[in-house]
């Protein structure tokens, strides 16, 4: 009897490392996935926080493009507004030009040389005003491209952001 309670005693005790040795490992598993649930939710954490911040970088940039656009749309109607007047000037410089043809004194073609003259300088400032405007026109168009691009990249890299897997 003796001898099966000594060999009782060793496998109790063998059991006893066994669970020993299970419950370690199972304390250690448990820990691991604590760890990696915490890395887990830090990571999420941060790519919401990416995730806002670039909302914020698409919605200042929208700003941005809708006041190009707006200024884009004004200078249009500058230049169409500065072409339609030349056009018009144009006209009188023909009328003006009648005028000196048939002027029947010195002193009414020399009054029509100086409003053609005057008429002239006018037109010059318009053809300046429409080169400036659409030297501006092109700067601007480039910038609402550039902008639109910024957008996209933006864009591109939330939808890569919400994608992640976690």
């Amino acid at each position: 009897m003796l001898t099966s309670l000594e060999k009782t005693v060793i496998e109790l005790r063998q059991k006893k490392k066994e669970a020993t040795k299970l419950k370690q490992n199972a304390e250690n598993e448990l820990k691991q996935l604590q760890s990696t649930e915490k890395r887990s939710t830090t990571g999420l954490h941060t790519i919401d926080k990416k995730i806002e911040t670039e909302k914020e970088d698409v919605s200042d940039v929208s700003d941005t493009l809708t006041r190009k656009n707006a200024q884009l749309d004004s200078i249009r109607r500058l230049v169409t507004t500065a072409e339609e007047r030349m056009s018009s000037e144009k006209e009188v410089i023909e009328q003006t030009e009648q005028e000196i043809e048939f002027a029947e004194t010195p002193e009414e073609k020399q009054n029509a040389e100086t409003r053609l003259r005057s008429i002239n300088d006018h037109i010059q400032e318009l053809i300046s005003e429409i080169k400036s405007r659409q030297k501006t026109l092109k700067k601007i168009t480039n910038e609402v491209t550039t902008f639109d691009d910024i957008k996209s990249k933006i864009t591109t890299q939330i939808k890569k952001q919400i994608k992640k897997p976690s």
